[in-house]
């Protein structure tokens, strides 16, 4: 018994030794994990709530039309703050169905703890803002865990019936670093493959095989791209591909993207048929325009007709995302989206015999600009172009408080496809300039001895800053105005008496609005003294900072003048002892000027002036343009000294 006890714990004990290898072997592959935060660079981890492990996009072109995207997206949470970045988005609709999205939660080492439950599946409608019908959908998926660090993994893949475009990769993000990222690119071998590098991306590593080629780029160890004061738009900046077909196919619709005149000619054919309007609409439009020869007139006429008489909604069913409903669609129903709005104002244009045509643009104020040797997809948007004699009009159709003529401040100067029989053009629309978007202020000022005042203001907008205005309260309550009146005061005390928005319901290119205002404390009383500060409502307080390392340019996109003149009766018994110094400053981009000046006695008159100018400056010159603004926020808060007689 005990000779057999024996033998059997010497056996136990060389089985234990002979397994202690496995188990090494076993606990060294799990530590191989590529995953394990062990292995994070600490470059990459310092300061950071998540870093992107990896990220793989291998799109697979098999036909002009059909394609496949398969993505693998790994992202270590460090801390709360990087659970954001825990959830994946997928949208699909009829041309991209999701065959499948998996995850997968790992600790700190790299060990699965679990997989993606339906429980960390939310589907939905993707419907965006004024949205009405859409077959666009977004599936997300969360992997959630309370011990930090963890890894979430995401994978998914999209099988594509049709296909305008094809992926752009951009492995820098503007807000974690990221560890590696890659992008493979599959088509037939004789299928052509156009595309754009942009920064320091190279053109790709080339592998043939299987009567199939393979583009791959790759890139590692990327900071987030730091964004600088007035800088241009991150995907400006980023490094990155954009990539298109040639030939490609949607819905039964063919087309060749090799140049702007042949994706123009695509999508006249998807508008053939589209502009008749139906017989009482057709009569509304002849008896609007029969006062009228001038064509000009005649464009006005009916513009502001399409605005009184219907409103936006995206409507995105089908190919809604690229071809418009007909007219009569509009015409019935009295809404569209921006394709619909714009075609039925083309019909409507055509009834009088003024030729006008759909012009895509890249709208938004931050919007990339166009790539004009790279003809592909770089449109989210449609107006109108009416070329006349002597000059071309442009029409938003989209918007009802925009006035004739103008295009708003998402629209100006960009390029776009406008869209003929002959096939596409690349036009510039026009930029306005400071001038046309102006503000412009009078106010009267009573002054007690207490340092107390009242004001009565009389505030004019044009141009892009009337549009500003009106579209902030066209469509507010009462309450809801006020409200945005109180935060344009920039004055620390005071109660609005009285504020007249009539202007806001009158259809005009400009809009005044006239208030009253009581001013408690205006001006600090101290001894014998008071201080006041003639700048009433225009008070500049912020200052970009300073840069000595600047990297990006200064795009200074909204061109504009404000002026202020402002009347003050000062208090009885005081004299002026101190004015503040006249201000000039004069620069390419802008000017500034202020001057506060004795009437009569008793009576001051302060004027002030700024103007910005649109321009895009070197990222040398932006010291210059951060002083200028601290000039002018300091002489915003010069002083006027009195004293008591």
């Amino acid at each position: 018994m005990k000779s057999f006890s024996a033998r059997r714990f010497v056996f136990f004990c060389l089985m234990l030794v002979a397994a202690i290898p496995f188990r090494a072997a076993t606990l060294a592959q799990e530590s191989q994990s590529p995953f394990d935060v062990a292995r994070l660079p600490a470059a990459l981890a310092a300061g950071a709530d998540a870093v992107v492990r990896s990220e793989r996009l291998r799109f697979t072109v098999t036909a002009p039309g059909l394609a496949n995207t398969y993505v693998q997206r790994a992202v270590t949470v460090l801390n709360l703050n990087g659970r954001e970045h825990a959830l994946q988005a997928v949208l699909y609709d009829r041309f991209r169905s999701l065959k499948s999205l998996q995850g997968s939660l790992l600790d700190a080492q790299g060990r699965k703890i679990r997989e993606l439950k339906k429980s960390d599946l939310k589907d939905e409608s993707a419907i965006s803002d004024f949205s009405l019908y859409e077959d666009h959908r977004v599936r997300y998926a969360q992997l959630y865990h309370e011990v930090y660090p963890y890894t979430a993994v995401f994978e998914y893949e999209i099988a594509h019936q049709g296909l305008i475009s094809w992926p752009a990769w951009y492995p820098q993000e503007d807000d974690l670093p990221v560890e590696f990222s890659s992008f493979e690119l599959t088509v037939p071998a004789e299928m052509p493959v156009r595309y754009y590098l942009r920064g320091a991306i190279g053109d790709p590593q080339l592998e043939n095989h299987d009567k199939l080629k393979t583009l791959r780029w790759q890139a590692t160890m990327l900071q987030p791209l730091a964004p600088e004061p007035e800088g241009p738009g991150w995907r400006e900046q980023a490094d990155g591909v954009l990539t298109a077909p040639t030939q490609f196919e949607i819905a039964g619709y063919s087309g060749d993207m090799s140049s702007w005149e042949s994706f123009g000619r695509w999508f006249h054919q998807l508008a053939q048929g589209r502009t008749v309007l139906p017989p009482a609409a057709l009569e509304k439009v002849m008896s609007l325009t029969a006062p009228f020869a001038n064509p000009r007139e005649k464009a006005r006429t009916l513009y502001e007709y399409l605005q009184s008489t219907t409103r936006y909604v995206s409507v995105q069913l089908g190919i809604g995302g690229w071809q418009p409903f007909d007219a009569t669609y509009v015409s019935t129903r009295g809404y569209g989206d921006c394709k619909a709005l714009s075609n039925y104002m083309i019909a409507m244009l055509a009834a009088v015999d003024l030729r006008a045509w759909p012009a895509l643009i890249n709208n938004g104020a931050d919007a990339a600009a166009v790539l004009a040797d790279f003809p592909s997809n770089q449109f989210n948007h449609m107006i109108v172009c009416v070329p006349f004699s002597q000059d071309t009009l442009w029409l938003e159709c989209t918007n009802a408080l925009m006035p004739f003529g103008q295009v708003g401040r998402g629209n100006e100067d960009r390029q776009v496809l406008v869209v003929t029989p002959e096939g596409g053009k690349l036009l510039r629309t026009p930029r306005s300039q400071a001038g046309d978007n102006q503000q412009i202020r009078q106010a009267r000022v009573i002054v007690d001895p207490a340092g107390n005042a009242g004001a009565e203001v009389r505030t004019r907008y044009t141009g892009n800053q009337h549009v500003r205005v009106r579209s902030a309260l066209a469509h507010s309550a009462p309450r809801e105005r006020e409200d945005w009146l109180r935060r344009q005061i920039t004055i620390g005390s005071f109660q609005i008496t009285s504020v007249d928005f009539s202007g806001v319901e009158r259809k005009s290119s400009e809009i005044t609005l006239p208030l009253t205002l009581t001013l408690p404390r205006f001006a600090a009383v101290s001894g014998a003294r008071m201080f006041l500060r003639p700048n009433l409502l225009e008070r500049r307080k912020y200052v970009p900072p300073a840069m000595p390392d600047r990297k990006q340019p200064v795009l200074l996109t909204y061109a504009y003048v404000d002026v202020d003149s402002i009347h003050y009766r000062l208090p009885e018994g005081f004299a002026i002892e101190a004015l503040p110094e006249p201000v000039k400053l004069t620069t390419s981009f802008g000017g500034y000027e202020a001057t506060t000046v004795v009437q009569e006695e008793g009576a001051l008159l302060y004027v002030r002036r700024l103007e910005m100018r649109a321009n895009r400056l070197p990222a040398q010159q932006y010291e210059e343009y951060r002083q200028f603004l601290a000039n002018v926020v300091k002489a915003d808060a010069a002083q006027v000294v009195l004293v008591r007689k």
